[in-house]
């Protein structure tokens, strides 16, 4: 994996390691990551994508499906102005692009990312013969509930939030049998992503937590598919490099998001002689509680997670218990991008009145400008020549610096940040924890 360029960002505190290896995942192309990289080389046309051809004249749809309400908000509301300001009315040759805004969560789940409704909105792009690009999701869960209806219907998908290694690639120990084929029903790839998946995130966070100190870690997810993943990665590699994963099977425990009350699973863990709990959750699934009754038993155990709980929210919920927290992001945060990178974060500060950005927002811009040049290269509204413009995305100039995917979808390269929660939002910068090869 090459060193992801991040526009000319320098390596303000390095920490490198062997991801392909450490994490025990292959970045082999699979059968259908194969197929991926033949149709994005104009090889034969997978009959999914046979007569895919728009009705409309004068239109280009793209949809996004992000969760629009709840805990979430605070990064979606971003992901989409950035979709929009860079997608909705701009012209592709005789079409103009219409941008529709979907939500995937419900009141019913608190908020959260509903999977029936997920699938209800990837349904209604596909039966929109003019919808030629589906930007999400924003959960791993609910991806992979979308990926097998588009890929039915030819339908490209680009994330700029989905982190769990399973929806393009197998990574032994963490991802579940079939996957990813499981997904490409048709057998050829339609998703692609961004940011970087959390076999090297959870990698680069045990490796930056041994370089605090840590000698053993007890390990917990909330059970959902981003959080489970997240948590098993960073204790694969925990495991390789000498941490002791003291949670059982020497891999992650799921907690009951559900739970009133965690003195119990607190005390367990304490008995452990856990030194750091590290974390794999997305806000919703009960975490303020959670942090708040593991700081009032554990004062001073070491407390990480990755960027599932990213967001103000999160802080709002674990009040003071969240401070101290170490947190990783899978990609580069806004306020240390460069080059085009410093230039959009700066305006877009002075565009909302000093406010930084959610630490998502930047891979919303990105996503929305990699479907922008495949739009424009395409030329058409034929969904197979978008899908595959979009697979083929070489050394596209973005505001992460150069954006191309391999064959499996995933951003070639990348870079995972560290930061720490002080005594307030935001958490503070630490440093760049580099990938190579």
């Amino acid at each position: 994996m090459k060193l992801h360029k991040v526009g000319a960002l320098a390596a303000i505190s390095v920490l490198a390691f062997a991801a392909c290896n450490s994490a025990g995942g292959s970045t082999a192309p699979s059968a259908a990551g194969s197929a991926a990289g033949s149709a994005a080389a104009g090889g034969g046309t997978p009959a999914a994508c046979a007569n895919k051809k728009g009705t409309s004249s004068s239109e280009i749809h793209v949809y996004s499906s992000l969760p629009r309400q709840g805990s979430n908000t605070e990064q979606t509301n971003t992901l989409v102005e950035q979709i929009k300001q860079t997608l909705d009315g701009k012209k592709i040759g005789n079409f103009t692009i219409k941008y529709f805004d979907l939500d995937d969560s419900s009141a019913a789940n608190n908020g959260d990312w509903d999977g029936a409704v997920e699938q209800q909105n990837a349904n209604k792009a596909v039966a929109d013969p003019d919808a030629m690009i589906y930007i999400g999701t924003y959960n791993s869960g609910a991806a992979k509930l979308s990926i097998p209806i588009l890929n039915q219907a030819c339908l490209v998908m680009i994330s700029p939030a989905n982190t769990y290694p399973g929806l393009t690639k197998e990574v032994p120990g963490v991802t579940q049998p079939g996957e990813p084929n499981s997904y490409y029903p048709g057998g050829y790839r339609n998703y692609a992503r961004v940011v970087s998946t959390d076999d090297v995130q959870g990698a680069a966070g045990a490796e930056w937590a041994k370089s605090q100190g840590t000698k053993k870690a007890y390990v917990l997810d909330d059970t959902q598919v981003y959080g489970a993943g997240l948590a098993k990665s960073w204790a694969l590699h925990a495991n390789k490099i000498g941490i002791e994963v003291v949670s059982p099977n020497k891999t992650s425990e799921g907690f009951d998001a559900k739970a009133t009350d965690y003195s119990a699973l607190t005390q367990k863990i304490k008995a452990s002689g856990a030194d750091t709990i590290y974390i794999g959750s997305i806000t919703g699934q009960n975490t303020g509680k959670l942090w708040k009754d593991l700081r009032a038993g554990l004062p001073d155990v070491k407390l990480m997670s990755g960027d599932g709980v990213f967001e103000e929210s999160w802080y709002k919920g674990a009040g003071t218990s969240g401070n101290g927290t170490w947190l990783t992001f899978g990609g580069v945060g806004p306020a240390q991008l460069t080059g085009a990178g410093k230039d959009w974060y700066d305006k877009y500060k002075t565009d909302h009145a000093g406010k930084d950005p959610a630490i998502y927002t930047s891979y919303g811009n990105a996503s929305a400008n990699v479907a922008l040049a495949a739009l424009t290269k395409a030329a058409t509204n034929d969904r197979y020549e978008v899908l595959k413009n979009v697979m083929a995305t070489k050394d596209l100039a973005t505001v992460l610096g150069t954006t191309s995917f391999d064959a499996n979808g995933d951003a070639i390269g990348g870079a995972i940040s560290g930061f720490k929660v002080e005594t307030s939002w935001p958490p503070a910068f630490q440093l760049i924890l580099s990938v190579k090869e």
